[in-house]
């Protein structure tokens, strides 16, 4: 569900929602280590690139991709 808000978030080109839904996507899925979980903020990622190169976003990009190290 809060990886559908980030979701959301992207589509309406809103960063901030972006981050408050993708932030605790990821810390969920940290603290889980579902694999499902880790897959849903993955397919995330891939809407990042509409935010360029919002700082705030890059650094979520990241922690996301540590999530498959």
């Amino acid at each position: 569900m809060l990886t559908d808000l980030a979701s959301i978030g992207v589509k309406r080109r809103d960063p901030e929602q972006v981050l408050a839904y993708g932030g605790e996507a990821v810390r969920l899925a940290q603290a889980s280590s579902s694999g499902y979980a880790v897959r849903r903020v993955g397919d995330l990622r891939a809407q990042l690139t509409e935010f360029g190169h919002d700082r705030r976003v890059l650094e979520l990009s990241e922690r996301i991709d540590s999530l498959h190290t």
